[in-house]
């Protein structure tokens, strides 16, 4: 009991993270607006409380275990400096600490010293090496300290005045004469003077030289010792720096454990806790749920996505022919007529006149095939009220056929469909009516050997008929029965013959074609469907030209182009495709507004010809 209690309040409680924050939001079902609030509130307030209780805890639970840890870190520490120092002692290693904090050899330090001393001292020979050269060279007027001596200057110019004087005297006296021998006296005192001053300063420069020599050499050879004596010490480091980085290491991990003690210690004596209520819950004004223009608003949206979902998957599964336009895209053929839907002419409302006048519809126990015991007929030229658009359609299907070829319109159309069921015998009827309008005389065949129809469509009793001629029974015209329409001659099929394609293959039936034209303006021969049977195919090259009966929205693409290949295989003429059962969804002229039949109105129309009409079939 007690945890389907907890269950059930759980399933009405509800946390939820605010995006992009911190925040969270608590909810709590109920019926009552104040137990609502109530139970928030208190559930934030031990969430925070058991929040303290728990840090309070935890930070327990640390502290004691890092006094345990710090005890055995602190002794761990003492005992590896103790023998870091004893090992420093005992091999002698000095070191000293510098201005960052870090440790560094004597031996080092001092061998720091003798490298810079003795880069100096390489520095200081170089120099004077460069003017032990010029004094060897003999050029002692490059020499800086020649150069600067003030008495050899004086000395210098003494000695070219003395020489210009000579030379002056020496234009008029001769090298006895007391005077020029004064001068010369003079200029052999002053070269001497000179020549002693420039050897005294190229002896200085020489001692220096010498002097910076060995002082470099006495340099080197106190570098080499400092070297061994590092190298020395630097094998007794080794083990020195390990013993170091182990004190280092402990006296870190010493320091951050104490460090986190302490912290440890604060976090206890505060009751501070990270969490806050912003807002406390109060007893809400009117229910939160349901919310009834939402979850309609949903719905409809819901419902909407998916009738739009539904209707789009079915046009995209349906791969049906719907209009000229499928046709000569898909097929590239024309489409001659669109033949409308009677149940949509009717508008689909059924009317004690659709129960009653049926004078217009002929039933029958079969359509072409075997499965359709109900099927329906409607002719142009019968019923109460006639209908205007499918008057219109058939006329413009006639007009298509007259207009189908160049020179003469075609005098023997074969009329198929790729199944039964599609409508080809109503078509083949009413377009021989149609063409009989004209004052032509128009003969209608039921070359439908397997299951004919045209005699129960016209009402004729079985009798002799296209079979008993292509048996050799008797002429075909003695078959030839009146339709009741005027111009209109029927041609039945007689008996049902075990053998009809044979039949068909024989030379009789092209005599009769060609017979029959010579006789009539057109002969139209309603055959089989060419997906089941290869009956059709076999007359569709005798004739003229060969109309396909596809029913629209019913009949497959694959279906329509099989039958297609199938004609032209046959070497037969494939005029067009009629397309029956058209749904129209526009205006236009048949029967339609004031274009009404007989100057009837749409509504009249419509009113008077509410008869249930089925869709136009074979």
């Amino acid at each position: 009991m007690y945890q389907r209690v907890l269950e059930r309040f759980q399933d009405r409680l509800t946390i939820e993270p605010v995006s992009r924050s911190r925040l969270v939001t608590v909810q709590f079902d109920s019926n009552n607006a104040d137990l609502s609030a109530r139970v928030v509130n208190t559930l934030a307030e031990d969430y925070i409380d058991q929040s303290l209780e728990a840090r309070w805890a935890a930070t327990q639970k640390a502290a004691d275990w890092l006094s345990q840890q710090l005890v055995g870190v602190k002794s761990k520490l003492e005992k590896s400096e103790e023998q870091l120092q004893d090992y420093a002692r005992h091999n002698g290693l000095v070191f000293l600490e510098t201005d960052k904090g870090a440790s560094q050899n004597v031996a080092n330090e001092r061998l720091q010293q003798l490298q810079e001393e003795l880069t100096k001292a390489e520095a200081e020979r170089y120099e004077k090496e460069a003017l032990y050269r010029l004094v060897q060279s003999g050029d002692y007027g490059s020499l800086p300290g020649v150069v600067e001596n003030k008495l050899i200057q004086d000395l210098s110019e003494r000695l070219a005045e003395l020489k210009r004087e000579l030379a002056q005297l020496s234009t008029k006296f001769n090298a006895g004469y007391p005077r020029v021998k004064e001068i010369q006296s003079q200029i052999d005192e002053t070269e001497a003077a000179l020549k002693e001053e420039r050897q005294r300063a190229a002896d200085k420069i020489t001692n220096e030289y010498f002097a910076a020599l060995r002082r470099e050499g006495l340099v080197k050879e106190a570098l080499e010792g400092q070297q061994k004596q590092v190298n020395v010490i630097a094998e007794k480091a080794v083990q020195y720096n390990i013993l170091k980085r182990e004190v280092e290491t402990n006296k870190q991990l010493y320091e951050g454990l104490l460090q986190r003690l302490k912290e440890a210690g604060v976090s206890a004596s505060l009751k501070a806790s990270n969490i806050r209520i912003v807002d406390s819950a109060e007893p809400p004004a009117k229910p939160a749920k349901p919310r009834i223009p939402l979850n309609l608003a949903v719905a409809a949206l819901l419902g909407l996505g998916l009738g739009i979902s539904t209707a789009f998957l079915q046009e995209r599964l349906d791969d049906t022919l719907k209009g000229a336009d499928d046709v000569e895209r898909v097929f590239g053929l024309s489409a001659l007529a669109l033949i409308p839907s009677v149940h949509h002419l009717n508008g689909d409302r059924p009317s004690v006149s659709s129960l009653l006048g049926r004078t217009n519809l002929l039933r029958s126990g079969q359509n072409g095939t075997a499965s359709n015991p109900a099927a329906r007929w409607h002719r142009i030229d019968q019923g109460q009220r006639p209908q205007p658009a499918l008057i219109e359609a058939f006329r413009s299907l006639r007009a298509s056929v007259l207009l189908s070829t160049a020179d003469h319109p075609p005098g023997s159309l074969l009329i198929t469909s790729t199944q039964p069921g599609e409508g080809k015998t109503t078509i083949a009827t009413n377009l021989a009516i149609s063409l009989a309008q004209l004052g032509q005389r128009v003969l209608l065949v039921d070359a439908d050997l397997r299951f004919p129809s045209l005699q129960r469509l016209f009402c004729i009793r079985e009798g002799l008929g296209i079979v008993s001629y292509l048996t050799g029974q008797q002429d075909w015209r003695a078959a030839v029965r009146p339709s009741g329409s005027p111009g209109l001659d029927l041609l039945p099929c007689g008996p049902v013959p075990p053998n009809p394609a044979e039949l068909l293959s024989s030379k009789s039936m092209g005599a009769f074609i060609t017979s029959a034209k010579s006789e009539y303006g057109f002969v139209i021969l309603d055959s089989s469907p060419l997906l089941t049977l290869a009956d059709s195919r076999i007359v569709a090259s005798l004739v003229d030209g060969v109309l396909m009966v596809v029913k629209s929205g019913a009949t497959p693409r694959d279906q329509v182009m099989q039958s297609q290949a199938g004609i032209r295989s046959a070497g037969a003429n494939l005029i067009g495709v009629v397309l029956n059962s058209v749904t129209l969804h526009t205006k236009g002229y048949y029967g339609l507004g004031i274009y009404g039949s007989n100057g009837n109105s749409h509504s009249e129309i419509i009113s008077d010809t509410a008869d249930s009409w089925g869709t136009l079939s074979k």
